[in-house]
Order: C-alpha cells, then sequence, then structure tokens
C-alpha cells in the first residue's frame, strides 16, 4: 500500500532546481489556496517625532500731559495704550522606509511540497510494491538516477543522412562485386548507370522512412528520460519532459545522473513495456522487429571498414533495447531538482 510521508519529513536544504513548469506550479498552488496568488508586494515602515513651544504676553500704559495750541488756546491730554504678544514654534523629524518584494518560482514549488505533505496528497515512491498501488492522477515524488536517453542519442548519431549514405554504399558495394568483366565498355556503363540509379532511390527511401520515424518520436519539444527508482525488482520511472521547461541550455547532458522528481501519474505500472508502444507509427512493429532491425544496421555499419580494420561497433555501442525491462510508470514532471 502506499504510503504518504508526513509534513515533518520535507527537508529544510535548499534545492538546487533544473527543470519547473512554472504555470503548472502556479495552477496547482491557486486550487490548494483557493485564492489568487500574490506574486509582489511592499511594506512601508513610518516614524515621526517633535515638539512645540508657544508664549503669550501683554504690556498697558497710562499718561497725562498739557498741549498749547495758537489757535485753540491750551487743554489737557489723558491717553492710554494696551498690547498683546503671542508666538508658537513647532519641530517635527521622522523616518521612513519603502520595501518591495517578489514571490519566486522556488518558493511557489516549496509551497506545493509542503501543502501536498500537510494534505497526505503526496506519495514518496522507491519501490515497485508502492508503484503498484498508485493511481493515474495521484501526485509522486521520487528520487532516480537517470541515464542518458538511448532513443534520443540514438537518433542523434542515426541521422536521415547517416541512414542514406549506409545505403547508398550497401547498394554500391553489391554492384562492384558484381561488375561486369565482359561485354566491353557498354556493358560497364551501363552498369554503373543502374548502380547509379538503384543507389539514389533506395538512399532517398531510406531517408525518408528515417525522417518519419524521427518524427513519430516527436524529440524536438518533448523528450522521455528513464529514471531507475529500484534495480530489484525493476522500477523505472518514464518522466517526460517539455524541453522548453529546462532552466538549463543542454538537459540531456545534465540529467545524467540522481534527481529528485515532483509529478503526476498518467498511466498504471506496466511490466516489460514496448519502448515505442506510445508511438503512432513504431508502435505497430513487435520489439523483435526492432532487435532485428537494429541488428541489420549494425551489421551494415560494420559492413563499411575495409578488410583487416576494426569494425565501427568495436569503438561505438548503439544500443537500443526494445523494451522498458521490469516494471515502468509514466510520470508529467512540476519540476526536476537535487
Amino acid at each position: 500500500m502506499a504510503t504518504s510521508a508526513s509534513s515533518t519529513e520535507v527537508p529544510n536544504i535548499p534545492i538546487a532546481t533544473i527543470y519547473q513548469n512554472s504555470d503548472q506550479v502556479a495552477g496547482i498552488l491557486q486550487q490548494i489556496m483557493q485564492h489568487p496568488l500574490l506574486t509582489e508586494g511592499s511594506r512601508e515602515l513610518a516614524s515621526e517625532d517633535g515638539n512645540d513651544t508657544a508664549a503669550d504676553g501683554s504690556a498697558s500704559g497710562k499718561g497725562e500731559g498739557r498741549a498749547n495750541l495758537s489757535l485753540l488756546g491750551g487743554f489737557k491730554i489723558n491717553a492710554e495704550a494696551k498690547a498683546g504678544l503671542s508666538s508658537n514654534w513647532t519641530q517635527t523629524t521622522g523616518t521612513a522606509s519603502r520595501q518591495q518584494f517578489v514571490y519566486s518560482q522556488a518558493y511557489n514549488l516549496h509551497l506545493v511540497r509542503q501543502s501536498l505533505r500537510d494534505k497526505n496528497q503526496l506519495i514518496s515512491l522507491d519501490s515497485r510494491e508502492q508503484a503498484e498501488a498508485v493511481q493515474p492522477g495521484a501526485f509522486v515524488e521520487y528520487t532516480a538516477t537517470f541515464d542518458p536517453a538511448e532513443l534520443t542519442l540514438a537518433l542523434d548519431v542515426i541521422s536521415p543522412e547517416l541512414v542514406e549514405t549506409i545505403t547508398r554504399f550497401t547498394v554500391k558495394r553489391d554492384y562492384l562485386l558484381r561488375f561486369p568483366e565482359e561485354g566491353g565498355h557498354e556493358a560497364r556503363v551501363k552498369h554503373a548507370e543502374k548502380m547509379d540509379i538503384e543507389a539514389q532511390a533506395k538512399g532517398e527511401l531510406a531517408r525518408a522512412i528515417t525522417n518519419a520515424i524521427k518524427a513519430d518520436t516527436r524529440q524536438e519539444t518533448t523528450r522521455e528520460y528513464y529514471g531507475r527508482v529500484a534495480t530489484e525488482p525493476e522500477l523505472t520511472l518514464i518522466t517526460i519532459c517539455d524541453l522548453a521547461h529546462f532552466i538549463v541550455d543542454d538537459p540531456d547532458r545534465l540529467l545524467d545522473g540522481t534527481f529528485t522528481v515532483l509529478g503526476k501519474v498518467i498511466s498504471p505500472i506496466e511490466q516489460n513495456m514496448p519502448t515505442f508502444s506510445h508511438n503512432k507509427l513504431l508502435r505497430n512493429l513487435t520489439p523483435e522487429a526492432l532487435d532485428d532491425g537494429l541488428k541489420k544496421l549494425r551489421e551494415l555499419i560494420d559492413e563499411t571498414s575495409g578488410p583487416g580494420q576494426t569494425a565501427p561497433s568495436y569503438y561505438v555501442d548503439l544500443k537500443l533495447d526494445s523494451r522498458v525491462r521490469g516494471s515502468s510508470m509514466r510520470v508529467i514532471p512540476l519540476a526536476i531538482y537535487s
């Protein structure tokens, strides 16, 4: 029975992410929180300090005197005066600070992992017994050792140009072994023309078939990486990655080691699954047919070496297993990290 890890098992060690589907992570986090995500925020802090001073005052006075005017004669004058004074002074000092921050994708990923564990919705896979109880749609986290994708490497090496060249060489070699020794110049010219026509026709056909195979495997935008989770018994989690979500430029070189994957299961466990079972064209081929075809291709490559020369297969082992041995499941990753 598959078990979910408790929230106390979430490691506090920072992770280094090489792959993250940010849109999927953000969408799942919104579903968990049930409200829109806050992507940016700001905080302001302010403080003030000041003092006030005030002063009030008044003054009054009274006087008496006489005045003589030549036209009016003399008279007595009384005078009284009052004055008031008021002042007010204020001094204020203050400080203010403003902080602006964003919620990164790494933080969103941490929240998703933590929330899924708290809700017991994240299954930690490390054995075939656990995988047998997992249904499509479940969130899983597993640590796997990723090998170089043999299919990707094989298709990169066995290019349409290489297949066409090998085919042309094979046809011409067979014609040279049957080169006419009689009939004179006219027979030799006719033989050579027929050789060129057949070599061109078969070479173009081989090139077209190889292009169709490369298109069917769809390696330009998505690729399958085989992560070995357990060996006894064997458990392989086929991690289907969208190349656009890799943070690195060369995923094939970097994803060749041990990494942890957070993903969603999309198929039940299968036994000895044919390598091309999910391809539209190649799934019609039996695993035995693929084995025979690869064997024939290796033989053709070896035949390009001359007498006394070492066969190319001695230096390059173009192996491509026709089956995923043991148990396997297919997973869409949300993030790959170490």
